[in-house]
C-alpha cells in the first residue's frame, strides 16, 4: 500500500472516529440538555398554575363559584376588586320558646372593611395579569374549566387548569425527538373537575415553585 493510499485511509478513519465520537457525545448530551430546558420551563408553568389557583380562590370568594374562562379570570385580576373582610367569633343569649329558657348561641360577625385591587392583593404592585393567560414560552392558552360536583350530599365548586407537555416543548420537539417522545403525552394540571381538590399533579415532583 503506497503512502497516498495510507494517508487517505488514515484521513477516512480520523473522520469516522470524529463522526462516531460526536454521535456518542450527542447521544449523551441530548438528554442532559433537554433536562435543563425541561426544568426551567416546568418551573415557569408551575408558577403560573399556582398564580391561577390563587386567582381562582379570590374569584370564588367574591362570586361564589370558580371561573371557567381564562380571559374572564385574567380580567378579574387585572381590573377587579377583592373585599377585605374581618371575621369575629361571638356568642349571645336568646330565649328558646321550645325549651322555654335562655340558651347560648355561637355566631360569626363578618364586616367588610373595604376593597383592594385583586392583582395588588394577591401578587403585589405591578403584577401583569396577562402573564397568566398563556403557557410560558408559547402562544397557547392554558386549558381551564369549572363546574360543580356533589360530594357526600354537598354541592362543591370545582375547577381544573392544565398545560400539555406537547405544547410546552413543541418548539424543541425536532431538536430532541427521543426525549420529546417520552413526555409528549404528559401534562401538568391543578385542580380537578371530578374531585374537590385544588392541588396540582406536579406537587410531588422535583420542580415545585417556592
Amino acid at each position: 500500500m503506497n503512502s497516498k493510499v495510507q494517508t487517505a485511509v488514515k484521513a477516512v478513519l480520523i473522520l469516522l472516529s470524529v463522526y462516531f465520537t460526536y454521535r456518542i457525545y450527542n447521544s449523551i448530551m441530548q438528554p442532559i440538555r433537554f433536562q435543563n430546558i425541561e426544568s426551567v420551563r416546568l418551573c415557569e408553568v408551575t408558577e403560573q398554575l399556582e398564580n391561577i389557583r390563587e386567582a381562582q380562590l379570590a374569584y370564588k370568594s367574591e362570586n361564589g363559584t370558580f371561573c371557567s374562562d381564562i380571559h374572564t379570570l385574567v380580567g378579574f385580576v387585572d381590573t377587579g376588586y377583592i373585599s377585605i373582610v374581618e371575621r369575629k367569633d361571638t356568642n349571645f343569649m336568646y330565649y328558646d320558646k321550645v325549651y322555654q329558657k335562655d340558651m347560648n348561641k355561637d355566631s360569626v360577625i363578618i364586616r367588610v372593611l373595604g376593597q383592594e385591587p385583586v392583582g395588588t392583593q394577591l401578587f403585589g404592585e405591578g403584577f401583569d395579569a396577562n402573564s397568566m393567560l398563556r403557557i410560558p414560552g408559547t402562544d397557547s392558552l392554558f386549558t381551564m374549566n369549572a363546574g360543580k360536583i356533589v360530594k357526600n350530599g354537598v354541592e362543591v365548586a370545582t375547577f381544573e387548569v392544565s398545560a400539555p407537555f406537547s405544547t410546552i416543548f413543541a418548539d424543541v420537539a425536532d431538536e430532541f425527538p427521543d426525549a420529546f417522545k417520552k413526555v409528549k403525552n404528559e401534562f401538568w394540571s391543578i385542580g380537578s373537575l371530578t374531585q374537590p381538590t385544588i392541588s396540582g399533579n406536579y406537587e410531588n415532583t422535583k420542580c415545585k415553585a417556592d
